[in-house]
């Protein structure tokens, strides 16, 4: 195990690319309930199964993709990983859910009308303009 620190997006994409399973070991707070952090979000894309602790937004957004430890409880958190670990098919299947998910709900061509939509109940009604993703 390496902790790299911050690494340009190039290597970062090569590292997460050899990962078996990607954590999120954000701690249950007020924000970190109601937030998914980019990194799961990539993880996905990336067709990676992920352990976190159990967060409303995250298993809003990862579903099956993710294993889900008790929150705060980091040897829940360890267990939950090391059972992921012992398991390749598993990671397989949750690695496909992930990946599809992201295509099917979570791109952002899929979020750019339900964005558009938020600002035009924010302004009171009034029309937003097209853009080239509709």
């Amino acid at each position: 195990m390496e902790f790299t620190g911050r690494v340009p997006d190039d290597e970062l994409w090569r590292i997460l690319g050899t990962a078996d399973v990607c954590v999120s070991p954000d701690r249950a707070n007020a924000m970190n309930d109601k937030s998914t952090m980019n990194k799961v979000l990539e993880y996905m894309a990336l067709s990676k199964p992920i352990v976190q602790f159990d967060l409303t937004e995250g298993r809003y957004s990862t579903g099956e993709a993710s294993l889900y430890a008790a929150a705060n409880d980091t040897r829940d958190f360890a267990h939950k990983l090391a059972s992921l670990l012992d398991d390749p098919e598993r990671r397989r299947r949750m690695g496909e859910i992930g990946r599809a998910r992201v295509e099917a709900e979570l791109g952002w061509h899929n979020q750019v009308p339900k964005l558009l939509q938020a600002y035009a109940v924010a302004l009171g009604g009034r029309a937003m303009p097209r853009t080239s993703t509709q």
